[in-house]
């Protein structure tokens, strides 16, 4: 027999029938109190809300942008959109004027929902009902794209990562929330901004499952720590970065997880010392990695107890078979690093771009997002690098092209090198070497800096910057990173 699949909606409507009163969403605010959402509040506001979207001219290949903070509104919105056939398309409400605007060029939106005033047309969801449905029901539609997530991309220039597909859904096998180990009634706990691909599209697959979704206004360790003795929630998704400053609270030896049944980070890779301290308080089973990029074009999953025999390690592929090519494509043995080439269900991923030139791809379906690595014997993959020249600060992409984009507008700069250095909470942390005409000294490290905050997202401003007379280069007359970050312990 073979089980009819479902939208988002759809299932989730049928959840607000036999649950009506149970919580669904809740977003914990800085001042400690809680927002929460019913299944019955969430059917009727979505139902409101695509509607509104409709009347917009909404319909199937259409993208809507949410340009909101990471609370209710956010994922009730998601909900709408594919509810009205559209595709959610999640940006940081915080990016600065000229960047999201770049971003909905390549859009091209009918509607926006957020509550800011845009040259489009806005929706703002405060004036959305979550206590009377809508006077006509809508009939089922289904969205194609699923989902399209905005990057700045290594060019420096922005660009669309759109995940391709009918948004329909099996609700008596959901293959994806299986494979990260959801089950019905799980409440999980995603203190990371919801315009990262990782907590949206964990919350969309966790609100297929049936589970239920905490929020954080903004992250802070020792709230997350309260939260999780509060909302006793069952899966965590973090980030190496959260692992780190949660492990640094005064109060982590005796906070109670109990509740925890499955920690997974991802997004940057993890300091042994912050994935062993978590092992130690939770138990090697329940700690997951997952390796992975929005492309969805393959996955690794390694957990705690694995990682122990097989330190460093990002796991086994999934699903997922891997090559590794030297820089003239020829295939490398196992234990040689080369650039990794991944296909997952033996097919070419299901994303296109907007913006930017498509993934390289090779060999019957093979792709490359740029990462760099090894498979040991036992067909275990060890990262070397992830992209030649991408910043993972925090477990947040940082392209150096964007950032030196910005530093180059200046005048006096002749040329800028953004590199990533050694930092022991983010990871890696953002550093400029900027060659100038004059060296004008602290006046002009706080011009340059004040220029990227005015025109970047805070997590792209660098940390620091320094003034050089030269940079260094090779040969061919390109700057030379490595020494760069070398020299600077990086």
């Amino acid at each position: 027999m073979t089980t009819q699949m479902l939208t988002l909606g759809a299932i989730l409507d049928q959840l607000a029938d036999q649950h009506p009163d149970e919580l669904v969403l809740t977003t914990a605010m800085q001042s400690g109190e809680c927002n929460t959402l019913t299944r019955s509040q969430l059917r009727c506001a979505s139902d409101h809300l695509a509607h509104e979207l409709v009347d917009q001219g909404v319909v199937q290949g259409d993208l809507v942008p949410i340009h909101l903070p990471t609370e209710n509104a956010f994922l009730m919105a998601a909900v709408a959109i594919l509810k009205a056939g559209g595709t959610p398309m999640p940006v940081s409400y915080r990016l600065p004027s000229s960047e999201l605007s770049a971003l909905l060029d390549l859009a091209a939106p009918k509607v926006i929902i957020s509550r800011n005033d845009h040259e489009r047309a806005t929706l703002n969801p405060d004036g959305v009902s979550a206590a009377l449905p809508p006077e006509s029901h809508q009939p089922p539609k289904v969205s194609n794209p699923i989902k399209a997530l905005a990057s700045g991309g290594s060019t420096g220039r922005p660009k669309l990562i759109i995940t391709t597909g009918d948004a329909l859904f099996d609700p008596e096998n959901p293959v994806i929330p299986q494979l990260m180990r959801f089950e019905p009634g799980d409440l999980k706990y995603s203190p990371g901004p919801l315009y990262h691909n990782g907590p949206f599209w964990f919350s969309i697959n966790m609100l297929l499952r049936g589970g239920r979704i905490l929020l954080n206004e903004r992250f802070n360790a020792r709230q997350c720590l309260e939260l999780i003795e509060t909302h006793r929630p069952t899966v965590l998704n973090l980030v190496p970065t959260m692992m780190q400053r949660m492990l640094r609270e005064p109060g982590w030896q005796n906070a109670n997880l109990d509740s925890v049944r499955v920690v997974w980070h991802l997004a940057a890779p993890c300091p042994a010392w912050a994935k062993e301290g978590f092992i130690q308080k939770l138990g090697g089973e329940k700690i997951l990695e997952l390796w992975a990029a929005t492309e969805a074009n393959g996955l690794t999953i390694i957990d705690g107890n694995e990682w122990l025999s097989h330190r460093g390690s990002v796991g086994r592929g999934v699903g997922t078979d891997l090559i590794f090519l030297d820089e003239d494509r020829n295939p490398l043995p196992p234990g040689e690093v080369g650039e990794i080439f991944t296909r997952i269900a033996g097919a070419a991923p299901p994303c296109e771009y907007r913006g930017s030139a498509p993934l390289e791809s090779l060999r019957e379906g093979f792709t490359s997002v740029g990462d760099l690595g090894w498979l040991d014997e036992e067909g275990y993959l060890y990262l070397a690098d992830r992209r030649t020249d991408l910043i993972i600060s925090g477990g947040a992409n940082v392209f150096p092209a964007e950032v030196e984009a910005v530093l180059s507008q200046d005048h006096r700069v002749r040329d800028v090198a953004v590199i990533g250095l050694k930092d022991d909470d983010l990871g890696r942390r953002v550093h400029a070497v900027v060659e100038a005409d004059d060296d004008n000294g602290p006046a002009l490290i706080d011009h340059l800096l004040d220029r990227c905050r005015e025109q970047l997202l805070q997590y792209k401003v660098p940390r620091t910057l320094e003034i050089v007379t030269a940079l260094p280069r090779n040969e061919a007359g390109k700057i030379r990173r490595s020494l760069l970050r070398d020299e600077r312990g990086g």
